[in-house]
């Protein structure tokens, strides 16, 4: 694996989410009935970016790290993001008249999902022409 190749895939990656982003904030200003819904779900995505981020900037690829640390490192990462969630959570549940919790949990969702879909191919790695 090329450390090059990936890093152009997750730059491809961080791009396509704030795109995405920016969809979901142009449908918000757009679509007035729907203002609720569409706050909740950018709401999730924020956090879903600090998913985003996290997953990347604590990947290792370029050191490295084995064993212990990067034992510590996956956990603290995983605690992050749970403390994310949950702030989330909370924020869209005390202010319900302006975020939808639902879509909130789906934004966030969102980010592991273009995460996996974008490393996928790349994870299994180059498929071989043989017969």
């Amino acid at each position: 694996m090329s450390v090059d190749r990936l890093n152009k895939r997750l730059r491809t990656i961080i791009i396509l989410w704030l795109v995405f982003m920016g969809l979901t904030a142009l449908s918000w200003l757009v679509l007035s009935a729907w203002r609720t819904a569409m706050g909740g779900l950018l709401l999730g995505e924020l956090g879903g970016l600090y998913v985003v981020f996290s997953m990347f900037r604590q990947g290792h690829h370029n050191d490295d790290a084995q064993g212990a640390i990067l034992m510590a490192s996956g956990m603290a990462g995983m605690f992050t993001r749970l403390i994310m969630i949950v702030a989330i959570m909370v924020i869209s549940l005390k202010f319900r008249t302006i975020f939808n919790p639902y879509t909130a949990l789906i934004g966030y969702l969102l980010g592991f999902v273009f995460v996996f879909a974008g490393l996928y191919s790349f994870a299994r790695g180059p498929i071989s022409k043989e017969k």
